[in-house]
């Protein structure tokens, strides 16, 4: 099977040569795991452990750093903070681990009101550039093509600050209602742009946008439902209504509201943290695997980090043995491989999904 044809058949439910494969990992892990393999910088991983997802979007117009969280940097101030296109601001932290991008400030935050929200910018969809969207698309065929939509909750919160975009939501609806609306509005725009200049060639699109913590939601599932549920639908439409699948990333607890969202058209999960409450994945398969495809699951919170190869290798092949029987499982971690991982780890991951060495 080629890629492209591996995944849409996993997603569909249908039991394939092998699990499809993704892969992240943190540079200074990536870095490590290529010099563990005596492989040069510039090899190409995603061929090597043979993944079979492709990701494209627009191009940025202008950006005043490669430093940046999600979105792109518009500016950095004399004292290191990096604003993204949201006017949010971030600061490198170094760790004995690896470097991180934190958030450091919310423009929002504090007693504002309606002025203060309408004057302040949001992202511009025109400050993106889509002229070669289709042909890079176009290019991928061979693989499952996917596109990369941010989340208007955890992009709002960022804007206001967490307790005070919470706070909004439980004794101030109206605003929080108001900023999310103006939040969404360009993400859609971003959105549908992407999906439309790319013309049938993306096949899967991810809205991004975390709500669950380790032991639940970040919200009560009735406050989720109130004004999240319907603004999810929004975007899931949007993307069910070009013919493309509909992939929700969110760490976490969400156990909750997965009823929800499968009720919304979702049809794949990312990334299935497995040490939260609730998300283990041999349960989940039991429970929602008619309905879903689980993306990720391989826990790196301590499995990962902690395990020797040969358990790695155990491990792996009991969860490619359960979630993978009938389709319904694309292979991954369960959130970005951390420098705190083993690269021989990495390698005993991939060589068992693979059923073959590296090198």
């Amino acid at each position: 099977m080629v890629p492209r044809e591996r995944v849409l058949a996993t997603v569909a439910h249908h039991e394939t040569d092998r699990p499809p494969i993704d892969y992240a990992a943190h540079p200074a892990l990536h870095a490590r795991v290529l010099a563990y393999l005596g492989l040069p910088p510039e090899t190409d991983v995603a061929r090597l452990f043979e993944v079979d997802l492709r990701g494209v979007g627009p191009g940025i117009r202008r950006q005043a750093s490669p430093i940046h969280y999600a979105d792109p940097t518009r500016e950095v101030s004399d004292d290191g903070l990096y604003v993204d296109l949201w006017g949010v601001g971030f600061r490198v932290s170094r760790t004995p681990t690896g470097d991180y991008v934190d958030l450091a400030r919310s423009p929002l935050a504090g007693d504002v009101g309606d002025e203060e929200l309408d004057a302040h910018p949001m992202m511009d969809p025109d400050d993106w550039d889509w002229s070669r969207v289709a042909e890079n698309a176009r290019s991928l065929q061979e693989w499952c093509v996917w596109a990369h939509c941010r989340g208007a909750f955890e992009i709002s919160w960022f804007l206001r600050g967490f307790e005070g975009f919470l706070s909004d939501l439980a004794f101030e609806p109206r605003r929080a209602v108001k900023l999310l609306d103006q939040v969404l509005e360009p993400l859609l725009v971003r959105l549908e742009r992407t999906l439309d200049t790319a013309a049938g060639a993306i096949h899967m699109a991810e809205y991004n946008d975390d709500v669950g913590g380790q032991e639940g939601l970040l919200i009560s599932p009735d406050t989720w439902r109130e004004h999240l549920r319907p603004r999810i639908g929004r975007v899931f439409e949007a993307i069910r209504r070009r013919g493309v699948i509909v992939r929700y990333h969110t760490c976490g607890s969400v156990r909750a509201i997965l009823p929800d969202l499968i009720d919304l058209g979702l049809e794949v999960l990312n990334p299935v943290q497995p040490l939260a409450r609730g998300m283990d994945p041999f349960e989940l398969k039991r429970e929602f695997g008619r309905d879903l495809t689980f993306h990720g699951g391989i826990d790196v919170q301590e499995f990962l980090p902690r395990a020797t190869s040969e358990e790695v290798r155990e491990g792996v092949a009991r969860l490619r043995d359960c979630l993978a029987k009938d389709g319904g499982w694309i292979a991954c971690s369960s959130h970005a491989m951390q420098p705190d991982i083993p690269p021989a780890n990495v390698v005993a991951l991939y060589e068992t999904l693979l059923g073959r060495p590296l090198r």
